[in-house]
């Protein structure tokens, strides 16, 4: 019975540890890459609305916020995931410390996720409504894509 507990908490701690990794890939590839990511949307915006000066200027300020939050989240889930690596390392099982760094680490990609929410949203309410529905076209169509 010990063996097959002791085989179970590992199984769940490398399991939990590859799953953090695939957590933290993901997020690198949504924060870096040019694809459906709200930069593109940020691109798109500029290139293919027809903006005023007004939106021009509102889209630059939530841009330079949204480029501070990206940055300051990307290390937090550098240093969570370091806290994983560094529990899992420590302990070789589904310890306190290793189910607290887990929690940690997704409570920060959590956070991350819906303030990138916010930011597509606060984008969104800046256009007119013809301008919004093109908009709430190109999203859904990059979350499809994602889900592909």
């Amino acid at each position: 019975m010990t063996t097959k507990l002791l085989r179970n908490s590992i199984f769940a701690v490398l399991f939990s540890f590859v799953a953090g990794l695939a957590g933290v890939w993901l997020g690198l590839k949504t924060l870096h890459t040019s694809n459906p990511s709200p930069i593109s949307l940020h691109e798109r915006i500029h290139h293919e609305f027809n903006l005023d000066s007004e939106q021009q200027a509102a889209l630059h300020a939530l841009e330079e916020k949204y480029a501070t939050n990206q940055a300051q989240y990307a290390k937090a889930l550098k240093r969570a995931s370091n806290e994983l690596a560094a529990a899992i390392k420590e302990h070789h099982s589904l310890s306190p410390d290793v189910v607290r760094a887990e929690k940690n680490y997704l409570q920060v990609l959590g956070d991350f996720q819906t303030q990138t929410l916010q930011h597509i949203f606060a984008m969104r309410a800046i256009l007119s409504p013809e301008q919004a529905k093109v908009f709430d076209d190109i999203v859904l169509r990059s979350l499809h894509d994602i889900a592909q």
